[in-house]
C-alpha cells in the first residue's frame, strides 16, 4: 500500500482512519508491505505494523508529520479517532531508475530483530 508516512525512532509510522480496508487488514494479518509515491525512486518495506494508542505518542509523531508535510494533521487524527501505525521494519529495497546503471541501482536493506 502506498501510504504518507515518516520515518521516526527506527520505525515507519502512518495513520488511517479505524474503518478503513487497512485498517481492518492490519487487525487481521499485521505483516505489510509499503510503497513510497514516487516510484522511478522507489523504496519498499516490509515489516509488521503496530497500533499505537497511547496518544502522547500521537502527539510526538503529529509534530515530525507537520515540519515534513506542513499543516496541522493532529486536528483530524483526533477527530477521526484515526489508528497510528508504526512498522518495524524486517526487509527494505531501494532503486533509483535515474542512476547511470539502473539495474545496478537495487539496494537491499535487512534489519536486525529487537
Amino acid at each position: 500500500m502506498l501510504v504518507w508516512g515518516i520515518w521516526w525512532q527506527d520505525a515507519f509510522w502512518f495513520s488511517t482512519g479505524p474503518r478503513t480496508r487497512k485498517a481492518k487488514n492490519m487487525a487481521a494479518d499485521p505483516h505489510v508491505v509499503i510503497g513510497t509515491e514516487k516510484a522511478d525512486e522507489a523504496v519498499i518495506l516490509e515489516g509488521i505494523a503496530e497500533e499505537i494508542k497511547n496518544r502522547a505518542v500521537w502527539k510526538q509523531l503529529v509534530q515530525v508529520y507537520n515540519n515534513k508535510y506542513g499543516g496541522d494533521v493532529e486536528p483530524l487524527l483526533m477527530a477521526s479517532d484515526g489508528c497510528v501505525f508504526r512498522v518495524i521494519p524486517q526487509i527494505a529495497f531501494g532503486q533509483d531508475e535515474h542512476t547511470e546503471n539502473f539495474t545496478d541501482s537495487v539496494t537491499r536493506w535487512h534489519f536486525p530483530e529487537k
